[in-house]
């Protein structure tokens, strides 16, 4: 939603979600700005293009924008993989008529500081929502596939399903709060709480348009309704929902879902103003709960390995940050 915003500014480009830090490149090689061999270069910038014209679930196809890719390459001011990176942002962002490239990749708050150390003109948007809603918007992921079959796999519905889990949620949510707590006061970053975005809209744009050295504009509240896991698309309505802050309350979550998610995250709820609203439960009611994380831990393990550059570092940087 809040890359669509974004998207409406006459001076910004919201590009699909591409992937490049941690999947295409890890952590060393971002702040080595490490040089790739040209045909390696033009193969990073053939996988962009292709995820950010079609989406990130796209295969590639021989010669595929090779031109382009060549140009991309010859413009880049120096030869690694960073600036390489940086040139295909500009280079989609001119194409659309605009001179500021979104990247909306979520992983990226991980690789933040290596992110604002080699990328000097790089702002940071960390948005943070109530993490209920967030377990309840992940455990119905798997069915936009029902709704965007075409744009995506079946492969990533059965992924999306393996990933949910309430303890495994809850702990990445935990996290990536303590990773945005850290970017917090950072002069090149803005936090932003979603349920702030759609009770004072402008004015939270307004702090995100004040970062990004741009001025606010009104057109940047009127985005269609839809990418919702738990409602309906409505492509033909325009503006801000606040319902939507609710929505994780009208039975998307179990009471034993609820219960382990604030268990679990009880100090950093209070750290951002979300009250509780569990009730104890019977010990027997978390039974299944702990079977099914041994399960789907695992399970998940093995489907998103591939996923990343390294699965040791990025396991290394969601448990110990």
């Amino acid at each position: 939603m809040l890359g669509r915003m974004l998207n409406q500014h006459s001076q910004i480009h919201t590009l699909e979600e591409l992937h490049f830090f941690e999947q295409m490149v890890d952590a060393s090689a971002t702040l080595e700005r490490e040089v790739w061999t040209r045909q390696a270069s033009l193969d990073a910038i053939q996988r962009l293009l292709t995820s950010a014209r079609d989406n990130i679930f796209a295969s590639l196809k021989p010669g595929e924008y090779k031109t382009e890719c060549e140009t991309i390459l010859g413009r880049a001011s120096n030869p690694d993989i960073i600036s390489v990176y940086e040139e295909t942002l500009a280079y989609l962002t001119a194409e659309a008529g605009k001179r500021i490239p979104c990247e909306q990749t979520p992983r990226y708050l991980y690789v933040s500081d290596e992110i604002l150390e080699t990328m000097p003109n790089a702002v940071i948007i960390s948005m943070v929502r109530d993490p209920r809603a967030v377990l309840a918007s992940q455990k119905n992921k798997w069915k936009r596939y029902g709704i965007a079959r075409d744009r995506m796999p079946l492969f990533w519905a059965i992924r999306a399903w393996i990933n949910y889990h309430p303890v495994t949620m809850s702990l990445m949510w935990a996290s990536a709060s303590r990773q945005a707590r850290k970017l917090k006061d950072h002069p090149r970053s803005v936090v932003v709480k979603y349920e702030d975005l759609l009770t004072n809209t402008e004015h939270e744009l307004r702090r995100i348009c004040e970062l990004a050295g741009v001025p606010f504009e009104k057109s940047m509240e009127e985005v269609a309704l839809i990418g919702s896991s738990t409602a309906s698309d409505r492509p033909d309505q325009y503006g801000v929902d606040a319902s939507r802050i609710y929505a994780w309350q009208k039975g998307s979550l179990s009471a034993a879902e609820l219960s382990i998610c604030e268990r679990v995250l009880r100090a950093e709820l209070e750290y951002w103003g979300f009250e509780k609203v569990s009730a104890p439960l019977p010990v027997y009611r978390y039974v299944f709960f702990f079977l099914s994380f041994i399960f789907k831990s695992s399970a998940a393990l093995l489907l998103n390995f591939s996923r990343f550059k390294s699965l040791a570092e990025t396991i290394r940087r969601r448990v110990l940050n």
